[in-house]
């Protein structure tokens, strides 16, 4: 199967089913704003597994590539990996199956809701200094039709017009608001979760209009994301030297 198809499958499912409870929060009235925080919960959820599943699907495939070619020398960061030796062990007849699942055993005890995890996992996938949720991401992202003014705070129109000594720090600034607003959604569902909302003395008011941005927000960052990696995952092999018939056993 196809890179990353597995884990794109699963996150656009389960945000379906976070805009169904959106949808049909207010035709249960005794309890319409805890379906909309479940309907924020769910989509957050979407978003960690997108970035878990789609980690496990990368590093097994890069592992398979190794296994394939092992002549091929690979970065200390993969070959260095803490493997669960019963993942690794599990009888399967499906190719790179016990890497995946052992890959999957690295990450499922915590959560992917944060841009330095996020970083921290994928941008061994990218040339240094031009990683997932980098400065060099922003104008692609801005001009993205689903993206919208309040992700970056700013249009690649006003962007563009920034003096080329300043483009950087312009750059840095949309990427740093993009994030915080993104992590206030994943603030959120943490409070929900952990305090039921409640994260001092009263529950904190939610209503509809603003869980369906903040839907739209996580499926903007795990789409753009998804196309990134996508693209990246290829000339990742071929920079460890792996040959063509191997990479394309490897990515399909």
């Amino acid at each position: 199967m196809p890179i990353l198809i597995t884990a794109k499958a699963h996150f656009d499912t389960d945000l379906a089913r976070a805009r169904a409870l959106l949808n049909n929060a207010a035709l249960v009235p005794a309890c319409t704003d805890d379906m909309l925080r479940s309907a924020l919960m769910f989509a957050v959820g979407a978003c960690d597994a997108y970035f878990a599943d789609s980690y496990a699907d990368l590093i097994s495939r890069a592992l398979r590539a190794k296994e394939l070619e092992p002549a091929v020398a690979i970065p200390d960061r993969l070959g260095n990996l803490r493997m669960p030796v019963t993942a690794i062990l599990r009888p399967t007849t499906m190719l790179g199956w016990r890497w995946r699942m052992a890959a999957r055993e690295l990450v499922e005890k915590e959560n992917v809701l944060s841009f330095d995890q996020i970083r921290g996992l994928f941008n061994q996938f990218f040339q240094k200094g031009k990683g997932i949720l980098s400065r060099d991401r922003v104008l692609g992202w801005m001009t993205d039709p689903s993206a919208k003014h309040r992700h970056f705070g700013t249009s690649a129109a006003q962007l563009a017009a920034v003096p080329a000594a300043n483009q950087n720090a312009a750059k840095d600034r949309a990427m740093a608001h993009f994030e915080a607003k993104i992590s206030t959604i994943f603030q959120r569902r943490h409070d929900c979760i952990h305090c039921c909302d409640r994260p001092k003395v009263a529950v904190q008011t939610i209503n509809a209009v603003a869980v369906q941005k903040k839907i739209e927000d996580l499926e903007f960052l795990v789409n753009r994301c998804h196309a990134e990696l996508s693209a990246a995952f290829g000339p990742y092999l071929t920079s460890l030297g792996f040959s063509a018939g191997t990479r394309n056993q490897v990515m399909v």
